[in-house]
């Protein structure tokens, strides 16, 4: 059953055997009793005395909340899985890039209490906003046989559930349960009682969606005793979540699962695997700035998500059309080489800059979906299986600069990791800067003055192409390496004025490396590179500039990396 990377190292991840189910009365125990605690907590949190002692506090809580419905004799095991801030590498796992991720202690703990049937209970600590709820797993199912993932989501029975209730927390945990209970389809799935705490801020762009999927699927995996690698476990959650609409990819999962404290997880996929660990940069802060502007995937937002989704899938199909076309490459080499944007990459002496420049020319900056359709006969039914997700773009989809700004992050994504081993935080910072400008929509001046960002480099106009190829070509060093891809920002386009106006302040503050969304964008969290001792100066300035200005608490704060997702043991 298991499949992919199995690391041995990866703290708390359950297998089968794993001791880690108690009565929840001897978990209060044990949280109570001073050497007990702590000797299972600093494992996960570290030495903070302060971290500590909330963390223990809120395990505390939850345990007799718990203990309230089931009594303390009942076994459970304790799941939990951290937020986390991506540190490079955004828009681009679900096209086969490399991502870079740090955990943050913001997190989603869960007390987990094995059922005789298949009936999964959910309580929340909220219950004012997240209200209790329960439902069968094979009856969400539907009736056998399951046909494959999409096409079951896709289906009346599942769509329907999840369409009555849109935006409900109960998706979350089936994205996780019905999703491994399609994949162990010969192993009926115990059910669980679930008592769920988490102070992961909703809609900021740290995933407080995912971390309820990933907290489920650990939980749930170690309560049926399945043997699933945790590299497999991360696109199970990552499909799993399309369950809810979103068609994204893996990479916040896998942030999650393989996230290890003091340490950047540098993540690959397609198949999904951990490259490397790179230590966090030494004397510098990420500090995480909360916009407070909600980065919901609902209604309007979800379809925009899609549509910049769809675009990229839009636009390989042009880009390979273009290559074979009109610039001669063979069609067959090409078929077996390129599936995702990011093999482009991994065939660059075939693929070279140069010549992705010279095919991006050749593709139009918009397409409608009829001058999509008409264009690529061939591709039909995967065209309308991506329109499906989503309303049509009224100006048509941005493909010649979402394929840039791919192609680039893709790029960052990967060669940032030598700046973070060597220690160039400049040169990391500034990819930062490049890779928010490829999500950015407008500027803001010295005074606070706002106006749109358009210009040749965000559009990928014509004229820049041009320029970038002749730079290539040329005969200047230095020209030709800032022509290279990693260091073109594209146009995804999906920050915001409250993202732009964080990155804008952290930009005029000294001792700030770089600064960028983290997340899906349209919303949510900014993260800003700073040397430490620095760190308190640009807290107090965002506080006065941003957060005050706009009448609004502050939200900003460091970085606390911790272990990532698992369950909690006490060996």
């Amino acid at each position: 059953m298991a499949r992919g990377l199995r690391p041995t190292n990866l703290p708390g991840y359950p297998r089968p055997g794993m001791s880690c189910v108690w009565p929840v009365g001897e978990w209060i125990r044990r949280f109570e009793d001073p050497r007990a605690w702590r000797r299972v907590l600093r494992g996960i949190y570290g030495s903070d005395e302060t971290l500590l002692e909330d963390r223990r506090q809120a395990w505390l809580a939850v345990l007799r909340r718990h203990a309230r419905d089931g009594g303390t004799g009942a076994p459970a095991l304790l799941a939990r899985s951290p937020s986390r801030v991506n540190v490079m590498g955004v828009h681009i796992d679900h096209r086969k890039g490399e991502v870079n991720y740090m955990t943050h202690r913001r997190e989603t703990l869960m007390v987990a209490t094995p059922r005789a049937d298949d009936v999964v209970r959910l309580r929340n600590m909220r219950a004012d906003t997240f209200p209790p709820r329960e439902f069968s797993i094979t009856e969400a199912l539907g009736p056998r046989p399951w046909p494959d993932w999409v096409t079951l989501i896709e289906s009346p029975h599942v769509a329907d559930q999840v369409r009555e209730s849109q935006g409900d927390w109960q998706n979350y945990v089936k994205a996780a349960v019905l999703r491994l209970q399609h994949f162990a389809s010969d192993h009926p799935l115990h059910g669980l009682d679930l008592t769920v705490w988490g102070d992961i801020p909703m809609a900021a762009g740290l995933s407080s969606s995912s971390a309820l999927v990933v907290a489920t699927a650990i939980a749930a995996v170690a309560a049926n005793g399945l043997d699933i690698a945790p590299a497999h476990l991360v696109d199970l959650c990552g499909e799993g979540e399309w369950l809810v609409g979103t068609r994204g990819g893996a990479g916040d999962h896998s942030a999650m699962i393989f996230g290890r404290r003091g340490l950047i997880a540098h993540v690959g996929f397609f198949p999904c695997r951990l490259l490397r660990y790179v230590p966090a940069p030494a004397g510098c802060d990420v500090v995480l700035c909360n916009s407070l502007r909600m980065a919901a995937k609902s209604a309007a937002e979800l379809s925009a998500y899609n549509a910049t989704i769809a675009a990229y899938g839009a636009a390989l199909l042009v880009l390979k059309q273009v290559l074979v076309k009109d610039l001669g490459v063979d069609p067959s080499r090409l078929d077996d080489e390129i599936e995702h944007l990011g093999d482009f990459r991994l065939h660059a002496r075939r693929y070279p800059d140069a010549l992705l420049y010279r095919a991006l020319k050749q593709i139009p900056e918009r397409l409608s979906r009829a001058q999509l359709l008409e264009r690529l006969p061939e591709s039909r039914e995967a065209l309308e299986r991506m329109f499906r997700t989503h309303d049509a773009p009224p100006e048509g989809y941005r493909v010649r600069a979402v394929a840039m700004f791919g192609l680039a992050e893709i790029a960052r994504g990967a060669g940032c990791v030598e700046m973070l081993r060597h220690g160039d935080m400049r040169g990391f910072g500034e990819l930062m800067y490049i890779s928010h400008d490829g999500d950015r929509v407008v500027v803001h001046d010295d005074a606070g003055r706002v106006r749109p960002w358009d210009n040749e480099r965000s559009r990928v106009s014509d004229a820049y192409l041009d320029g970038l190829v002749a730079d290539l070509e040329g005969e200047d060093r230095a020209c030709a390496m800032r022509a290279e891809l990693m260091w073109q920002p594209g146009g995804y386009g999906c920050s915001c004025e409250e993202l732009d106006a964080l990155v804008d302040i952290c930009k005029r503050q000294p001792g700030v490396y770089g600064a960028g969304l983290t997340g899906a964008g349209l919303g949510g969290c900014v993260l800003a590179l700073v040397a430490r001792e620095q760190t308190p100066f640009l807290l107090a300035v965002l506080e006065k500039e941003y957060y005050t200005a706009r009448g609004l608490p502050m939200a900003a704060e460091p970085c606390v990396s911790v272990e990532g997702a698992g369950v909690v043991r006490t060996d």
